[in-house]
């Protein structure tokens, strides 16, 4: 079985490309006219020939980031837009991609995912990971119904289906059939601009919350002294050449030891 980079990498070589419009698409060309901060940090995964970070940049967006798992359209890229900066032609999986972002660019790169629930929620979780407070994804996802070939690539899917994986992270601020699509694709497509929700962690009953794990062995250690500790939890850690730094490494990685000196903290405040 190829690898997704195989896969598409493939796909360009053989000109199987038929998403391909040639240029910026019609919906997000008027989205990216109403646009006005030129300073924003903007990712377009799956970004395949990336007219639309081309449309971008000419227009003096200059923080603009394409993303994609295949060399060659981003070389054919960059062989048109020579000026381009190469830092920010990234050639990754998305999924182990890192970085924050105003704003992430869909151009169907969701529907290019084999349609398994764990691959479009782990798409929607890894989209709100790489977004900063407030930031919003926009643009565009097929809606024809979803095929039973999982090698027909893209896939489709419907409003529903979309917004069960989204709104568990993002607000939705409009999610709708693109009145503008080219002639071939008019009404196979949907607009949406979401942002993402300012989910707190559920923190308010931990007593611990705000408090480092270093934090509590300095004051453990300062308190009771190593070989106290070592009675109350026994673990090398504490009985051969302790220190804060070689006891932080293992209750790092262990959980039982870990809760075992956190409750002993917790009395040590009573």
């Amino acid at each position: 079985m190829s690898t997704d980079k195989q896969y598409w990498t493939q796909r360009y070589e053989d000109a199987l490309t038929g998403w391909d419009i040639g240029a910026v698409s019609t919906p997000l060309k008027a989205y990216f006219d109403q646009l006005t901060d030129k300073s924003l940090r903007i990712l377009i995964p799956g970004a395949g020939n990336a007219y639309e970070a081309e449309y971008l940049w000419k227009k003096g967006f200059s923080n603009v980031f394409i993303l994609d798992i295949s060399p060659i359209p981003l070389a054919l890229f960059k062989k048109r837009n020579p000026d381009f900066k190469a830092s920010q032609l990234i050639e990754k999986d998305f999924f182990k991609h890192k970085g924050v972002y105003d704003l992430i660019i869909e151009q169907t790169f969701f529907c290019s995912f084999v349609p398994h629930k764990m691959s479009r929620v782990k798409y929607a979780t890894k989209m709100a990971s790489l977004l900063a407070p407030k930031g919003k994804l926009v643009g565009l996802w097929f809606d024809f119904p979803l095929t039973e070939d999982l090698e027909k690539r893209p896939f489709g899917g419907s409003i529903k289906e979309y917004i069960g994986y989204l709104n568990p992270l993002f607000d939705i601020l409009s999610f709708e059939t693109c009145y503008n699509s080219i002639t071939g694709r008019k009404n196979k497509e949907l607009f949406g601009i979401f942002s993402k929700k300012d989910i707190k962690p559920k923190q308010a009953n931990n007593p611990l919350h705000g408090i480092t794990l270093k934090t509590i062995l300095e004051e453990l250690v300062a308190k009771y002294g190593w070989e106290y500790m070592d009675e109350k939890v026994r673990i090398n850690c504490f009985a051969v050449n302790p220190s804060i730094n070689s006891s932080l490494k293992f209750l790092r990685k262990t959980p039982w030891a870990r809760e075992k000196v956190e409750k002993l903290y917790l009395r040590s405040k009573k």
